[in-house]
């Protein structure tokens, strides 16, 4: 049976490919024709659907799992990735609020500013619940030189 990180990164693979072939059709075909309007809202709405199904299913995948009886806590990766959620996170914040700044003083078009404010709500509050998320779950334990003794006897 294969691993539950092995299981997650092939439905991230399963899922991506297919929208990055939709985006190399419209890029080598971009020459002749231009990009059609809805395509960066097909994306966008792809993209966000994609990381929606992932967070979920890798859940799913994961409690299915057999615990690891020796599983290393890494810190310095965890405080890494939670930095650079809480960057996505900041960057995003400020973006949308400089979009409702600029829309509200008519500098952008209501039209098309309305659903990027959209996107970066999903988005910031998609990676605020997984910050959140991570930062209350307890480190991994590992198990104790008890524990391995137990399982080898």
């Amino acid at each position: 049976m294969a691993a539950p990180k092995t299981k997650v990164r092939t439905l991230i693979f399963g899922l991506v490919l297919p929208y990055f072939a939709v985006v190399m059709y419209f890029v080598l075909r971009i020459q002749e024709h231009p990009l059609p309007t809805w395509f960066p809202y097909f994306g966008l709405s792809y993209l966000l659907g994609t990381m929606i199904l992932v967070t979920l299913y890798s859940r799913r995948i994961s409690r299915a799992a057999q615990p690891d009886l020796v599983s290393k806590p890494q810190p310095v990766r965890r405080r890494v990735l939670r930095a650079w959620a809480g960057y996505l996170i900041a960057v995003w914040s400020c973006a949308l609020l400089w979009d409702a700044y600029q829309t509200i003083s008519g500098n952008l078009d209501w039209h098309r500013a309305l659903p990027a404010g959209a996107f970066l709500l999903a988005f910031i509050a998609l990676f605020s619940r997984l910050l959140y998320n991570d930062i209350k779950r307890p480190a991994q334990p590992t198990a104790s030189a008890d524990a391995k003794a137990a399982n080898n006897g």
